[in-house]
């Protein structure tokens, strides 16, 4: 084992940046090629298919709940072994369902899995390992999902496409073996971080107070609030409500757009190649995301990527499958991705940056609970349009006007949480004299 901390940390950031690449990256980056090949392989409806995305979301919601507790007593690594474990069964459960119930948990078992191998891990390794530079350095990490959807769409692609002799159950085993491999090498890197998460924290703390405070602290530290009291603020709740809206609607209108390209006459092989270059932008949204945030601070990272999000569902709905639609397509895939971060990076931000580091554990796991209940609602509401409608035009319409007023109110809950931080700031400082 590496003794110096500096080459361990970044052993560990480099495990984490290959194990999103491959949990996230081949099992959620792909999903949207894979609702309509089975919803026509078991001869049932998409919205049905759809609810094992809820069943997902569901699981992921419920173990994130947990997420402080579980990772204090068991530690990171044995949660990424376990996680691991989760999403290969999850793979080869999808690969031999012949009815909905094993859709159902393949679903549970890859929202387990992703609990522990994807944001809410990165955000706890990173927040535990690295005191300045979090939102530059988490972007980098999670930036390795973009990379590996990159390559996941084109080999799950190329098995789904109906003139292979592949099918969609291949696809899924191919992802299993790639977890196999990855599992092995994601642990031979990563470390445990030898201090308590407590005394990181304190630790953390004394070393910004010493910094120039008369610059605003952007990517670091700040003690923060205890639990008992964060959720006694009204921002508290404030957050949760953009969290869940954010994810109902990101995750609702990303995984129908294959679906919803080949609706409108969009060919096959093009919807693949806008699904791969998506992903590389994905990469390139998330390390801005996190480098903007470093230098420009909450407020102005936050907004933008909701203001993009509401330009980008806007835009998804006028997508039609002739020229200009092919346009529209193209401009979409470039600009949405520019608002994922919202989904996953901006959450640990969320918990440093409102809250602080006393409580970040557990107000992570919240946040992360909040934004997968959204994606179980989302899944279900679009699919469910589309079976009754024919289309997803009019749910992607009506979740455009909402992501506005989420824009509206992130402004008021930022505004009152930096006050309170201010305040606490302050009241340290004269008590430091």
């Amino acid at each position: 084992m590496f003794k110096n901390e500096k080459t361990n940390r970044w052993m560990t950031v480099v495990a984490c940046f290959l194990m999103v690449m491959i949990s996230l990256g081949f099992t959620s980056s792909t999903k949207s090629l894979f609702p309509d090949e089975i919803a026509k392989d078991l001869g049932v409806q998409r919205s049905l298919v759809s609810i094992g995305e809820s069943c997902r979301y569901v699981a992921t919601a419920v173990v994130n709940l947990f997420f402080g507790a579980v990772v204090a007593k068991f530690g990171p690594k044995k949660l990424v072994c376990a996680g691991f474990v989760s999403l290969i069964a999850s793979m080869l459960l999808y690969s031999v369902a012949n009815n909905l119930v094993m859709i159902y948990i393949a679903g549970c078992l890859l929202g387990i899995g992703l609990s522990w191998t994807s944001t809410t891990m990165v955000g706890y390794i990173i927040g535990i390992w690295c005191s300045e530079n979090k939102g530059t350095i988490m972007g980098a990490v999670l930036a390795s999902n973009g990379l590996g959807g990159a390559v996941a769409v084109q080999l799950a692609g190329s098995l789904i496409d109906p003139d292979t002799v592949g099918s969609y159950r291949a696809a899924y085993r191919m992802i299993a073996m790639v977890l196999v491999v990855a599992v092995v090498v994601v642990l031979i890197l990563m470390r445990e971080k030898p201090h308590a998460p407590g005394e990181v924290i304190i630790k953390m703390s004394k070393k910004n107070d010493k910094k120039d405070n008369s610059k605003k602290k952007r990517g670091q530290d700040w003690y923060g609030i205890e639990f008992s009291d964060a959720i006694k603020k009204w921002y508290f709740w404030g957050i949760l409500v953009c969290i869940f809206f954010s994810g109902m609607i990101l995750q609702g209108s990303h995984g129908i757009v294959a679906m919803h390209y080949k609706d409108v006459g969009i060919d096959y092989g093009m919807v693949k190649g806008m699904l791969s270059f998506g992903s590389l932008l994905i990469a390139a949204a998330k390390f801005m995301t996190g480098f903007i945030y470093d230098h420009k601070g909450l407020r102005i990272t936050a907004s933008a990527c909701i203001f993009v999000s509401v330009i980008s569902t806007a835009l998804l709905a006028l997508i039609k499958g002739n020229s200009v639609g092919f346009v529209l397509a193209m401009i979409y895939t470039v600009i949405s991705q520019f608002s994922m971060p919202l989904e996953t990076i901006m959450l640990p931000i969320y918990a440093n940056d409102l809250f602080g580091s006393i409580s970040y554990s557990k107000i992570l796991g919240i946040f992360v609970s909040v934004n997968t209940a959204g994606y179980a609602v989302g899944a279900p509401i679009f699919n469910l349009c589309y079976d009754i409608l024919g289309n997803y035009v009019p749910a992607l319409v009506i979740v455009s006007v909402i992501m506005t007023a989420v824009l509206v109110l992130i402004q008021f809950v930022i505004t009152a949480a930096h006050r309170e931080r201010e305040r606490i700031e302050a009241s340290e400082e004269v008590l430091m004299k």
